[in-house]
């Protein structure tokens, strides 16, 4: 997966995925903060990226890139 992501995403997949951080340590270890009451700190941007890793993974997985164990 290393090598299909780029560098950020990268980063965020190993703490969601490697390490088991949940979304809101990720977005504090990044950085984000939020201008709205009662909303968590970079929400969207964290999903995005999520659906984009998800992407990315589908791909490998169909196109032989990556084994499932």
């Amino acid at each position: 997966m290393k090598a299909e992501l780029s560098p950020y995403q990268w980063k965020v997949y190993e703490a969601l995925y490697i390490d088991g951080k949940n979304e809101m340590e990720v977005a504090k270890d990044l950085g984000y903060k939020t201008s709205e009451k009662n909303r968590s700190p970079g929400y969207k941007q964290i999903k995005n990226i999520q659906k984009t890793i998800l992407l990315k993974a589908k791909k490998c997985i169909y196109s032989g890139k990556a084994d499932i164990i």
